[in-house]
């Protein structure tokens, strides 16, 4: 049986979720998309979809309700649904807004959270779930079910681990564009004009993702593979162990959590 999902927020998380539901074949006239912009409401409506701009009435004949807006407005969202909330399961994407808050501000306990990144935009995403006791099983494999359109899912048992989660895959992409500028920065230092250098940079990392991903070795053994003893890829290793880059990137990961955690305590 064909699910009927409202998606209130239009932006790029809920465009590649129910982006990558077309391209998987599930049915247009089976999705709602409630939006106050003008210019959301017009994507999809060419896409097939219905476009509502208030969320009440939006939600009334869904079965599935996915909640992608960032996460200050969850709660003003929430208490908006309340009193339309009937047999509904609620999917938030919201960072650092618990399952407890939500249940508070909706009035309802069937709540899953789903820990998204942006590759979901190019159905490489990797998304973490957790699911209050409340959800009905058959409700949580309809749900994974519809996430794996865009990538690859995981449950986590405790709530806190989305904590963890959020900091590497959540925030992750950014770490690596993070990591992309630099080398790109350093490429053109060496007169490589910046296109040529951007190329370079972007199939690089692509190519390494896709030895990592296809690969039953783990990274540290694909980077002895191409460090030759006295080659150029030693030297540049070496100065990165030498400035502890291993620590910086743990601290990196560590922040965000932190950050995540905070924002789930308030």
């Amino acid at each position: 049986m064909t699910q009927q999902l409202t998606f209130i927020g239009g932006g790029n998380i809920a465009l590649a979720i129910y982006g990558g539901l077309l391209d998987a074949g599930y049915p247009p006239q089976s999705i709602t998309v409630s939006d106050p912009s003008p210019e959301q409401g017009a994507l999809a409506t060419a896409m097939g979809l219905t476009w509502q701009a208030d969320n009440a009435s939006a939600i009334k004949t869904a079965d599935i309700v996915l909640v992608c807006v960032k996460p200050n407005w969850v709660e003003t969202v929430c208490q908006e649904l309340q009193p339309a909330l009937e047999g509904q399961t609620l999917v938030s994407v919201a960072a650092g807004v618990s399952t407890a808050q939500i249940a508070q501000w909706s009035g309802t306990d069937r709540v899953i959270r789903c820990m998204p990144n942006t590759p979901a935009l190019v159905k490489t995403g990797m998304m973490g779930l957790f699911s209050n006791p409340s959800v009905h099983p058959d409700t949580c494999a309809a749900v994974e079910n519809l996430l794996s359109s865009v990538g690859l899912t995981t449950w986590f048992d405790q709530e806190s681990d989305l904590d963890a989660v959020t900091a590497i895959s959540g925030s992750g992409p950014a770490y690596f564009f993070y990591l992309m500028e630099a080398m790109i920065t350093a490429a053109e230092s060496f007169g490589i004009e910046a296109a040529v250098a951007r190329t370079l940079v972007v199939q690089t990392a692509l190519g390494a993702a896709s030895m990592a991903a296809g690969s039953e070795h783990s990274p540290n053994a694909l980077r002895q593979q191409v460090t030759s003893p006295g080659g150029t890829t030693e030297a540049a290793c070496n100065l990165l162990t030498e400035a502890d880059f291993t620590a910086l990137v743990a601290a990196a990961c560590a922040a965000a959590k932190a950050r995540s955690e905070a924002l789930s305590a308030h």
